[in-house]
């Protein structure tokens, strides 16, 4: 069964990964942000200045290499987030079958999410958020793992170690990751403080090590090559102000009142973002989705199961935290990774219906089927085909 479980997470990635390929140089300019990350991974390239200090250096050294392998080029920019997005999908099959212990609702899960138009558009566009975010589930899933698996107690700490690094490498694309592993921590603390699910045999130290020092150790060292390729010193000082400027820069920057959209109005959105390949959330998996979380979230309170707390927090820190951070600019785009819990959030509560019905047809397959012509809808459109491909299945006034 874990041969099947391995097999068929290596196929979805592969898949994944020709699917977010088909025509990821259309369109053949930069979109959106797009230019700032390009930009900032030709400059460390070049060697010569860094073009977009204002976040961590790690997601650009990805395009950078992208580029590199591939030529200064619309495919060669979107390669790199295409192997993160799929790696994301395969991350979302393996956690939804450790949570669950059944392959037909992980794949359903894995299915919902690539039809929930987020990865899809995100996957194809050299911007940081899907590297960051495959790192955050990766970390996710190698910390469940921890708490979940019957393995040996090496092997739990070994996994909550490579959960610390994950977070780390995450936080070193973009800062945002640093909120699913205080989350986390909350999780790993509780859990401690029950003594359950074998914490206190790993112990206080192996967890602080694990979920602090690591992930700190990892975010440190990913600027080596960064100050190596720029001839600065790795030294604390010239840390300490580059991470103070990304700070500044983001607490002041005005945003664009023509593409600002605050967070309380992503969950209903029903127009598209047209300069970010017209993405817009699939309606059958973020609406569903936000029924689902509901009944996760009162389940858990009800009986603190696992599942649905762990899926009601993940996906509550990484929304909420647009409520707390003093950032000013907030973009459709910025609901993505909330978003990714979403589907797996419906097959927790088709889990404990026990396969409901509708009309003799399994509701997994209606919502399957329903996803999937929502999806096929906005298609045209997010791959940028052209007149009068872009309208086959219907067009946005």
């Amino acid at each position: 069964m874990e041969n099947r479980i391995a097999l068929t997470g290596l196929g979805i990635g592969a898949l994944a990964l020709v699917f977010f390929l088909a025509g990821i140089g259309r369109p053949p300019m930069p979109i959106f942000d797009e230019p700032l990350y390009v930009n900032g991974a030709r400059s460390l390239l070049s060697g010569t200045q860094d073009l977009n200090p204002e976040h961590p250096p790690l997601a650009k050294f990805f395009i950078a290499a992208a580029i590199k392998v591939a030529g200064d080029t619309p495919f060669g920019w979107r390669l790199a987030g295409a192997i993160f997005g799929a790696l994301t999908l395969v991350a979302i099959f393996f956690w939804t079958y450790l949570l669950l212990r059944d392959y037909a609702l992980a794949l359903t899960a894995a299915t919902l999410t690539l039809c929930n138009n987020f990865l899809f558009v995100m996957s194809r566009v050299a911007m940081l958020d899907v590297f960051y975010f495959a790192f955050v589930i990766w970390g996710v899933l190698a910390f469940t793992a921890a708490i979940l698996l019957e393995i040996s107690l090496p092997q739990r700490r070994a996994l909550l170690g490579a959960s610390g690094l994950l977070f780390g490498l995450g936080a070193a694309c973009k800062w945002n990751a640093v909120v699913t592993l205080g989350a986390v921590g909350l999780v790993a603390a509780a859990l401690y403080i029950r003594d359950s699910h074998h914490l206190r045999k790993v112990g206080i130290t192996t967890l602080g090590v694990a979920l602090i020092f690591v992930p700190v150790a990892a975010y440190v060292l990913a600027y080596w090559p960064l100050c190596y390729r720029f001839h600065r010193p790795f030294a604390v000082m010239d840390l300490s102000e580059m991470n103070a400027f990304i700070w500044r820069y983001h607490v002041a920057c005005p945003g664009n009142p023509a593409l600002d959209v605050q967070w309380y109005r992503w969950f209903f959105r029903a127009s598209p973002e047209r300069g970010l390949s017209y993405l817009m959330g699939n309606f059958v998996v973020v609406w569903g989705g936000l029924v689902a979380l509901a009944i996760c979230a009162w389940r858990f309170l009800r009986s603190s199961a696992l599942a649905e707390g762990l899926v009601t927090l993940f996906y509550a820190t990484n929304l909420l935290q647009w409520v707390v951070i003093p950032q000013k600019r907030l973009v459709y785009y910025y609901y993505f990774p909330p978003a990714m819990f979403l589907g797996v959030a419906i097959v927790i509560v088709l889990s404990r219906a026990h396969s409901p019905r509708l009309f003799g047809i399994r509701l997994s397959v209606l919502l399957l089927l329903a996803s999937a012509v929502f999806f096929l809808y906005c298609y045209p459109r997010m791959t940028g085909l052209q007149s009068p491909y872009d309208c086959m299945f219907g067009c946005w006034a």
